[in-house]
């Protein structure tokens, strides 16, 4: 699994604030919070994004979504 995994899915809902490293490349621009997104779309949103770009994660189901999410601060 993917060590970022369970920091992306939270930062979908959730947004981020602080710097944060992808690939190499340093960013430093606020991504607001959406909570208005659903588990599943955010398990659509997922599967999308590791299925792409040389992934191949499978299907993210609902239910990992929303056990991340309980466990999102």
């Amino acid at each position: 699994m993917d060590k970022n995994f369970e920091a992306v899915i939270c930062l979908m809902r959730k947004g981020i604030q602080n710097e944060i490293i992808v690939n190499g490349n340093t960013y430093n621009q606020r991504m607001p919070s959406n909570p208005a997104l659903t588990d599943i779309e955010i398990a659509e949103i997922a599967t999308y994004i590791y299925n792409t770009w040389d992934h191949s994660k499978g299907l993210i189901e609902t239910k990992e979504v929303t056990k991340i999410m309980e466990a999102c601060n």
